[in-house]
């Protein structure tokens, strides 16, 4: 099995575990309906570290459960998953992660860009139940939730061997 097979696989484990979280116990908190969104962090971290391939297939599947795991149409997360997984991949080896601020950056920016990618999904197909339309108050607590815990994820997740690009990739 070739390193990106397996990176793809056990980043949809690491995925498919943090949209459980995501739509069981993080659900709980009683702040407006939002919830940090990890599968979105992991997302963020295994494109730039792995490159775009893996993180569209990442993103695309992870999107897929999410969508099963919510009310949300079919193909709603995908799309957006995809997206920011392919953007993200670009720059797989071009940046220096600092271990606080650049996952912060970054983060801030894919949580900003899935509003955005949702709002405009929503307008088009008339969607009302997004809670990100119009950049209202769910999206900014969102977006201090995932960039207070960027920081502790993408630590964690350095210490997975197999999202670490390898040597010979990096040449």
């Amino acid at each position: 099995m070739g390193r990106d097979t397996r990176a793809t696989l056990f980043t949809l484990l690491l995925l498919g575990i943090c949209i459980l979280l995501q739509s069981t116990l993080l659900s709980r908190l009683p702040l407006g309906g939002a919830r940090p969104d990890l599968a979105l962090i992991v997302l963020v971290y295994v494109s730039v570290r792995r490159g775009s391939m893996v993180g569209q297939v990442s993103g695309f599947v992870s999107g897929l459960f999410e969508d099963f795991m919510s009310v949300a149409p079919l193909g709603f997360h995908p799309l957006m998953k995809t997206i920011i997984g392919y953007l993200y991949g670009i720059f797989s080896g071009n940046m220096f992660l600092d271990p606080v601020f650049m996952p912060m950056i970054l983060t801030i920016v894919a949580t900003l860009l899935k509003g955005l990618l949702s709002g405009i999904v929503s307008s088009i197909f008339g969607i009302e139940a997004s809670g990100f339309l119009y950049f209202r108050g769910r999206l900014w607590i969102e977006l201090a939730f995932n960039t207070v815990l960027s920081p502790f994820l993408f630590a964690l997740l350095g210490l997975f061997k197999v999202l670490k690009p390898s040597d010979k990739e990096g040449a």
